[in-house]
């Protein structure tokens, strides 16, 4: 059964359009790697620099493929030169309502 994984992240000051520009740069890998179904990535309106991924997945197992796969290439370095505090990661069931 899919899944759902919101990812909360928050960019460090002035660094928002560095942010946006890596996410074009990399989420063509992340939408073709396999199991993804979705990405969204939204901006908080009351916290510009805080970005919300949402994300649906075949299963959790494709999920952690991929955060490896991420990892391993460097690719998560990358990112958290850019942020301000730690990237929280949620993995929710759906319900069927």
């Amino acid at each position: 059964m899919a899944i759902q994984v919101t990812i909360d992240m928050s960019a460090k000051p002035g660094r928002y359009d560095d942010l946006r520009k890596w996410f074009v740069e990399h989420l063509a890998g992340t939408r073709s790697f396999a199991g993804n179904i979705t990405v969204e990535v939204a901006r908080n309106q009351d916290e510009p620099d805080r970005i919300l991924f949402v994300e649906k997945w075949d299963t959790r197992a494709n999920f952690e493929a991929y955060l490896a796969w991420r990892e391993e290439s460097g690719v998560i370095a990358e990112l958290v030169e850019m942020l301000e505090g730690d990237i929280t990661f949620r993995y929710h069931d759906f319900i069927g309502v």
